[in-house]
């Protein structure tokens, strides 16, 4: 499939407002780095951030404790990156109260609906059908009011269960409402190396496919990877487990390429049509 160039798809005059979701605090600024630094004087962008609550659950002796799980990071401490990191690009920001999926309980049971650090890389499961209902909701409320949009959500690629629940809430946003035209973001670093994630080779078009989507049009935004690494910079919490160190997030920034030139991915879809059986 030809790649083209992004900025040049959309007359962005068109749109009141561009929307990128974000599964979690840096999300948005991992994949569409340089997508908030190519619109910061053009449009104005929102991102709104799905996973930011802080996680409590009452123990047994009657007090409201904050969990943790391995690699806990403090949401306050990563809300306060973000909130810096999106100054620096001039978007506005929205930090939604939801739980990461790690901390998320079944409504019926209690128990965690996904038990291990393994078990984030799967389908969501029957019990956080909840959640998904409520971002639903909460997502069409928030968005959908404000005029024609562009709404840019992560496709799922490396199989996050936050960030396949995100882009099956952002297909059927723009599915049952007006003004909103949908736009995916490959996710980063996801995409740039198999081994993240679930590990299984996962890509673009596997993703649209468990989104029952098909790819119609690919466009590529070119990185400063000066620019973007200087963004990235203050997640600081999220470097060394995403990347080793600054060096590391460098490299896997600037291999990511298309031509000689680094980028970041975008793709325009079209539903696949449900199969209809044809009697004879």
């Amino acid at each position: 499939m030809k790649t083209m160039p992004l900025l040049a798809r959309f007359d962005w005059d068109e749109f009141e407002r561009v929307v990128i979701l974000s599964p979690h605090l840096d999300d948005a600024a991992l994949s569409c780095g340089a997508l908030l630094h190519a619109l910061k004087d053009r449009i104005s962008t929102l991102v709104v951030s799905i996973s930011c609550g802080t996680s409590r659950r009452l123990s047994s002796d009657g007090s409201n404790k904050i969990e943790h799980r391995h690699g806990h990071v403090s949401s306050r401490l990563r809300r306060a990156e973000d909130i810096a990191a999106m100054h620096s690009v001039n978007a506005d920001f929205v930090h939604l109260s939801f739980a990461d999926g790690i901390y998320r309980r079944s409504p019926l049971t209690g128990r965690l609906i996904y038990r291990s650090a393994r078990e984030r890389w799967v389908s969501p499961r029957i019990d956080d059908m909840a959640h998904i209902e409520e971002l639903y909701l909460v997502l069409r409320r928030l968005c959908l009011d404000l005029g024609r949009i562009l709404l840019v959500s992560p496709m799922g690629v490396g199989h996050h269960v936050d960030h396949q629940i995100a882009a099956q809430v952002a297909v059927r946003l723009a599915a049952t409402a007006t003004g909103a035209e949908l736009l995916f973001y490959e996710d980063f670093p996801y995409v740039a190396d198999p081994s993240i994630g679930k590990g299984d080779q996962d890509g673009p078009l596997q993703a649209l496919n468990r989104l029952h989507q098909a790819a119609s049009k690919r466009f590529a935004l070119p990185v400063d990877v000066d620019a973007k690494v200087a963004l990235l910079r203050h997640y600081a919490s999220q470097v060394p487990a995403l990347f080793g160190d600054e060096d590391g997030m460098r490299t896997r920034m600037a291999n990511h390429r298309h031509l000689t030139q680094p980028s970041e991915f975008y793709w325009q879809t079209q539903p696949v049509p449900a199969y209809t059986h044809k009697e004879n």
